[in-house]
Order: C-alpha cells, then sequence, then structure tokens
C-alpha cells in the first residue's frame, strides 16, 4: 500500500486541502496548530478502510463528531461556534498492486462513517482475506502518537511465554495499528513467547531474529536485546556493557526500540512466508507523530535513514520540529509544509538556513533574548544620535527613557554598563 494524495475536506482546521505524498518519506512541519497530527488522524482515518475487508479484524477507525471544522460566528446575535458538514477524507493510491482511490465521509455529528466510495479498496482486502493460506504479501500500516510509550491500548488477555493455546494469526499483525499507542505489554509477552519457542526449537526463531536484528540496527551501539524471566521485561545490551532493563533506559531508547520492535513484529507476523528478508520486502503506510520525541540530536541526523534502511518499501508519513531531522530529508518533495514554501535541496542546506528560512526562526545563530538585547542597543545607540538636537529641558526625560529601555537586561552588567558609558559620553550623568 502506498498513497499519492489526500483531501481533506472540513476536517478539523482544513476546509478544503490537498496533500500530495512522496512513496518514500514525508516530513510534515508547521507551527503548533497548524494541523500536523490532524493531518496524521485524517490519514489513519483512511488506510484504517482497508481492514473493513478482514472477517476477523475489528481494529476500526471512523470519523468522530469532534473531526469537524469548527467557525466561530454570530448566530442569533450571539457568538457560537459552528460545525462543518460534511466531513470528508478522499485517497489516491496503491494497494495490492492495484491504483484506488477511495473516500471515508461523515454527514452530521450523529451520523455514521461512509465507505460506499471506498468498495474497491474493500474489495481488495477481501481477495485477500480469502486467500490468506497462500503467500500473498500483506501491508504493514501502523500509526505511532505522541503517548506512544505511556498509555497502553485496549488490553487484551496475554499469554504465559510458555502457553500453547492458540495457533497465531496473520492478522494478528494488524490488531492496534490504527491505535496511536504501543502496547508494550503485549509486545514484551511476544518477545518472551519467542524466546521460549526458540529454547524448545534449540536454535531462534525466524520471527525473533528479524525483530531482534531490526532493533540492533537502528540502536547506535546496540548488541542484543533479550527477554528477563525474571525481571518480566527487555534487556538492552551496548557496547559490550551490562544489559539494561527496559523500563530504565532513557525515553528516547525506549520510544526507538518500541517503534521499531512493533513495527518488525507486526511486519513479521503479516508476512511469515517472505522469512527473514520480510523487512526488505514488506510494503506499507507507517504514520508517527513527532518522530524526534526525546531524541538527542546526534541521533536525530540518523534516524530518517535507519528507518529507510531496516524498512525500505515502507511509505513514512512523519511530524517533526527537528530542524536535524529536516536536514536528513533526500529532497524538498519529502517536505510538507503546513505554512510557507517548501525547498527543493535539503541535505546540504545548514541548520540555520532551515530554521530561518523554513521553520521561521528568526536570528538562528543567536538565542532570543541576545537577539532582543542586540535590537534595543541598536536603538538606544540612534537615540543617542538623535540626542544632540533635543532641547537641554527634556535632556532628564530622555535619560529616564534610555534607562527604561535597557532595564531588563540588568541582568547582564557588561552589556548594562557599555550603554551606560556610551549615555554618559554622549549626553553626561
Amino acid at each position: 500500500m502506498k498513497l499519492n494524495t489526500i483531501k481533506l475536506h472540513n476536517f478539523r482546521c482544513f476546509e478544503e486541502q490537498t496533500f500530495i505524498l512522496h512513496p518514500e518519506f514525508n516530513l510534515i512541519v508547521g507551527t503548533n496548530g497548524t494541523g500536523k497530527t490532524a493531518l496524521l488522524d485524517a490519514i489513519s482515518v483512511a488506510i484504517a478502510t482497508w481492514l473493513l475487508g478482514f472477517k476477523r479484524r475489528n481494529d476500526k477507525k471512523s470519523l468522530e463528531a469532534s473531526d469537524a471544522r469548527l467557525i466561530y460566528v454570530e448566530k442569533e446575535g450571539e457568538p457560537q461556534f459552528v460545525e462543518s458538514w460534511p466531513v470528508t477524507v478522499t485517497v489516491a493510491g496503491v494497494a495490492a498492486g492495484v491504483g484506488v482511490s477511495w473516500e471515508r465521509s461523515k454527514d452530521s455529528p450523529t451520523g455514521n462513517t461512509r465507505y460506499g466510495q471506498a468498495s474497491e479498496l474493500i474489495a481488495l482486502a477481501k481477495q485477500c482475506d480469502q486467500t490468506l493460506a497462500q503467500d500473498i504479501a500483506l501491508p504493514l500500516i501502523s500509526y505511532y502518537g505522541t503517548m506512544r510509550l505511556w498509555q497502553d491500548p485496549r488490553q487484551s488477555k496475554v499469554e504465559p511465554a510458555h502457553s500453547s493455546k492458540g495457533q497465531p494469526s496473520r492478522l494478528d499483525g494488524y490488531k492496534h495499528c490504527v491505535d496511536p499507542r504501543i502496547a508494550i505489554r503485549e509486545l514484551v509477552a511476544w518477545f518472551a513467547r519467542q524466546e521460549w519457542q526458540s529454547f524448545q526449537l534449540g536454535k531462534e526463531t525466524t520471527m525473533l531474529k528479524v525483530v531482534r536484528n531490526a532493533i540492533i540496527a537502528c540502536i547506535e551501539n546496540a548488541e542484543n536485546i533479550r527477554y528477563d524471566p525474571k525481571r518480566k521485561e527487555l534487556l538492552l545490551t551496548l557496547n559490550n556493557g551490562d544489559p539494561q532493563p527496559f523500563s530504565l533506559l532513557s525515553d528516547g531508547l525506549r520510544c526507538v526500540i518500541a517503534l521499531v520492535a512493533d513495527m518488525a513484529q507486526k511486519a513479521a507476523l503479516l508476512n511469515p512466508h517472505m522469512g527473514e528478508g520480510v523487512l526488505q520486502g514488506v510494503e506499507g503506510v507507517v504514520l508517527v507523530d513527532e518522530l524526534d520525541l526525546h531524541l538527542h540530536p546526534r541521533w536525530q541526523r540518523r534516524l530518517t535513514e535507519d528507518l529507510r534502511r531496516v524498512f525500505p518499501k515502507i511509505q513514512f508519513i512523519c511530524t517533526t520540529h527537528s530542524p536535524f531531522l529536516i536536514q536528513s530529508l533526500r529532497s524538498g518533495e519529502e517536505l510538507i509544509m503546513l505554512d510557507g514554501t517548501p525547498t527543493a535541496e535539503l541535505a546540504n542546506k545548514p541548520l540555520e538556513d532551515i530554521a530561518v528560512g523554513i521553520m521561521g526562526v528568526n536570528s538562528a545563530d543567536v538565542s532570543q533574548r541576545y537577539d532582543e538585547m542586540k535590537g534595543v542597543a541598536l536603538e538606544y545607540l540612534k537615540a543617542l544620535d538623535a540626542s544632540d538636537i533635543t532641547p537641554q529641558e527634556k535632556l532628564i526625560e530622555f535619560k529616564q527613557r534610555l534607562a527604561e529601555r535597557i532595564a531588563p537586561y540588568a541582568d547582564n552588567p557588561a552589556y548594562q554598563a557599555f550603554l551606560e558609558m556610551q549615555r554618559i559620553v554622549k549626553i553626561g550623568s
């Protein structure tokens, strides 16, 4: 599955807007409140349409009444919010190797989310559902929100590691796939079951090897990750050091481990016939809100390339506030700007140019306070130059206004002393 375009009508802050999506990597950039997460939520509704074709999957995602765009108007003499209907999400893309367009819509607050205009996509999913026993490829679809590590999805019963109840289904790879939270408890239990099976077989299972290798490839200096039955959690080993419990790792490490492990596990569940090459062969759409969440800038610089290398056929659609992630893009076509105009080249641009030209941060080479101090100093010196034409009787008032200008920066004695000296030289004490 790949998305080519998505058109939003009356969806939250978007009255009518169409976005062109890159087939490999998309980074959505904009100031707070411009609709980055709203766009991801709309796309999650679109890709969840695929699940409607599978009998055993009910991880559906619908349009909500709160998704309607609000207009603040005066109605009957009283200002109030009015909802705009209908709300529609229209998509064009490729699914199961076929070009297809579909639409989800909602006409009123109490109405159902319609899928009549998505029959072609649902029919393709139904064909896959009827041939699951064959070696057909199922696309990976996943959505990871900003609270992905701290809020568990709906909890289901987790079987112990040694349980033999029930055989896993390929469709288990779609469980919680459009829920923006990662089921950490279930992920750890999956590791436990895989290591128990590996112990019984006398060799590592293919699925465990796939997930373990994916994590190691995306974590700098990682050597191993395994399940500890005593602590009942994952242990990560870095640089020949002692294993570290998952719960004691930094938030940045835990976010990336959980994200990569969840993606790899779902891909392997969906396509067991691909064996160890599943991550190189699986296609699909993955959404990540604030991809740079809790990550050090050095890690931010390499993250997009790590994800591309480990999941080369996945279409990533992510949001960010990080100039380091923007700089790591391969072209301006991978940048979706919700305010401003994208640029053609990004990889060779210095961070200051990205911060100023793309993210709208003026004087990015210095702090905002320093920039303000510099501006005040220039105005101060210009005012002193004009003091020659100031009548003598107004000098007292003039000196008072100058003192007020530099008062906010009294904590910087060198700065204040310099400007005070300039004032004394020019107009006296």
